[in-house]
């Protein structure tokens, strides 16, 4: 008799333990994160007539470039992740950013690095671009100032 008290004992507590009487509910909650990418340009406003260093900043001329979009600035077609014949194409690639134009270019950094000669670009060629870069084309220069807020 000992035995089969012990034994339905230990078959109540091993199904005591077996099941949960606790119930928890759990909330999910969904968070959507909105990030749009952004580049800022410069370039000297055209109608300046000063050079170099001289020109100052209320004389530039800024861009903001959203994701998935177009805009012409100082004469050329720039584009994000939205490619278009003819542009300046930008994408981003592995938290980096890179660029394909349709004419040969000259890429610098600024301010020009001591010994570092500008890198010479063929026309249709996707290039790495860093912030504070500076592509000089045959009439007009833009620079790559970095990614927007």
């Amino acid at each position: 008799m000992t035995k089969n008290l012990l034994f339905a004992f230990a078959i109540l507590l091993m199904t005591a333990c077996a099941t949960d009487t606790k119930t928890e509910e759990v909330a999910v909650v969904e968070t959507t994160i909105e990030s749009t990418l952004t580049l800022e340009f410069a370039s000297k406003n055209p109608d300046v007539v000063k050079e170099g260093t001289a020109v100052m900043e209320q004389e530039m001329l800024h861009l903001s470039l959203a994701d998935n979009s177009q805009s012409d600035f100082v004469g050329k077609s720039l584009t994000l992740n939205k490619t278009i014949e003819g542009a300046i194409n930008f994408s981003s690639r592995n938290d980096s950013i890179f660029c394909n134009a349709p004419t040969s270019l000259m890429l610098m950094s600024m301010p020009p690095k001591p010994g570092v000669r500008p890198a010479m670009i063929t026309a249709n060629t996707d290039f790495y671009v860093a912030p504070m870069s500076l592509l000089k084309f045959e009439s007009v220069n833009i620079m790559f100032v970095g990614l927007g807020e």
